[in-house]
Parts: structure tokens; C-alpha cells; sequence
């Protein structure tokens, strides 16, 4: 029974040294496919890893995104027309290993100040405006600050948009599905949380059309290894967990699921 990850990090620093055991793990229990996203400097280690297991793991494809994280226009002199310039390049000399802008986002939790914002819904808005450039999904976080990024992604109706790691409830689900014909919400780990009734209810309510499975490794594990760092290899482990969730069998969800991934990431 193949299976896929929509959304990791194996391009992240602490996983990046051992991604040649982790792929061998996640092919081990089945996977077929994975898609990294980091920003920045990750870009390149992304497309390293697609190029490298081209012949390493022939059986099983792994892509990348590439994408800007909105802090580091706070760490960098460049002007975001700089950046944006940096990211086409990349994608334009690689376009047979990319399958997404993102993950996009705006972030005023951990790192950017307030002052910040109007430069980070800039640096967002270019990004959706090189998915559409390139005709290629747009993939966001949103964590917080959900009005924030829907005011700049409702101007591009027409792209494909994948929520990856779910975090809100049926009200935002509503708003998108009115809004994004060709919209994906991605669920995690943190669906098995104790606080996280909201993910669980929206994992439910969700038309399974639309339903994405990943684990945004090395983040997110699982309820009871909480505080360890997560792996592509758990994923399938949260294929079982939404098809207990939603009272169908496990098969019939990874046919779908499966459909749906490669609906998305069509390269």
C-alpha cells in the first residue's frame, strides 16, 4: 500500500545529515512519494536531496517547494524584488524538481515585529504572484493571523492552494471552500492532541476530495512521542489515525488521498 507525504523538512538542519536513512525508513513502510519546503538557504538543500535520490532511490519521487521564510527579509539587505528574483531563478534553472511556491506565510508570533507587517504581506503577495507566474501551487502556513493572509490570497482565486498543517475550525474551512475552487488542506500529528477537538472536527468536515495527509518533519509528532522529532516514516501512522477519525477503511482512503496528491502536485 504506497503512501505519500505532502509536507516535510528533510532539508531542515537537524534532519538534513541523516535524510538518506529517513527516505530508506519512509520507503521501508511503503512511501512512494515526499515533498520538502524550507526557505532560503534550505531551498538548495531541497533540491540536493531531489537530485541525489533520483539515483539513490529511483522507487520513490521526492520534490521540493521554494520559498522565502517573511523573517528573513528582517536578517537580509536585499530588497524583496531581490529575493523574489533569487527564488524564479532557482525554479527556472530546476523546474522539473519544483512543485510548489511556499510554505508562504505571515508571521508576527515568533521572530517579526509588528513594524514588519506591510514587508511581509508584500514578500506573500509576490510569492502568489510567481505561483501563478510559474502555474504551479501555492503552499501556506497559517498558524495565527488567518483574516491577515486570507486578505492577500482571495486576489488569486485561480491558483491551487494547499493548506498544509491545518489549524483552524469549520468557519475558515467554509471561507475557503467558497473562495479556492482548486483548494487542499493538509493534516498533521497534532490532530491527535488532546486540546485539538478543532482539528479532529475539521478532519471530519473536510470533503475528502480535499484532504491531504503529512507530517511536517521533524515537527509534530505524534501525541505519545511528543517531544521527539518527527520522521516521513510516521505518516502512514496518521493515514490510519483519519481513517479511524472519519469511519471509513483505510484503503479507501489512500486511494483518494493518493488521487488527491497527485491532483496537486501534478509534475
Amino acid at each position: 500500500m504506497d503512501i505519500y507525504d505532502s509536507h516535510t523538512h528533510l532539508n531542515q538542519w537537524d534532519l538534513y545529515p541523516q535524510w538518506k536513512e529517513l527516505v530508506s525508513e519512509f520507503i521501508n513502510l511503503w512511501g512512494k512519494w515526499l515533498v520538502n519546503a524550507w526557505a532560503y538557504d534550505y531551498n538548495k538543500r531541497g533540491l540536493t536531496i531531489t537530485k541525489e535520490s533520483k539515483t539513490l532511490f529511483p522507487n520513490c519521487r521526492i520534490k521540493c517547494s521554494l520559498w522565502a521564510h517573511p523573517c528573513d527579509i528582517e536578517e537580509t539587505t536585499k530588497s524583496i524584488d531581490e529575493i523574489i528574483n533569487e527564488i524564479r531563478e532557482l525554479y527556472e534553472n530546476n523546474t522539473s524538481d519544483v512543485v510548489a511556491i511556499g510554505e508562504c506565510w505571515i508571521d508576527l508570533h515568533f521572530w517579526a515585529q509588528w513594524e514588519m507587517i506591510e514587508r511581509q504581506k508584500e514578500l506573500f503577495d509576490k510569492q502568489c504572484q510567481l505561483a501563478k507566474e510559474f502555474w504551479i501551487p501555492i503552499m501556506i502556513h497559517s498558524r495565527d493571523w488567518f483574516q491577515e493572509t486570507f486578505d492577500i490570497l482571495k486576489n488569486y482565486t485561480d491558483l491551487t492552494v494547499y493548506i498544509h498543517c491545518w489549524w483552524y475550525d469549520e468557519p475558515e474551512i467554509k471561507i475557503l471552500l467558497d473562495t479556492f475552487p482548486n483548494l487542499f488542506i493538509g493534516f498533521c500529528w497534532n490532530t491527535t492532541y488532546p486540546k485539538a477537538e478543532n482539528l479532529r472536527r475539521s478532519a471530519k468536515l473536510i470533503p475528502i476530495e480535499k484532504l491531504l495527509i503529512e507530517t511536517d518533519a521533524p515537527y509534530l509528532s505524534p501525541q505519545w512521542h511528543r517531544w521527539e522529532k518527527n520522521s516521513p516514516a510516521r505518516v502512514k501512522l496518521i493515514w490510519e489515525f483519519i481513517a479511524q477519525l472519519r469511519w471509513i477503511p483505510e484503503e479507501q482512503l489512500r486511494k483518494i488521498v493518493e488521487k488527491n496528491f497527485y491532483t496537486l502536485y501534478q509534475k
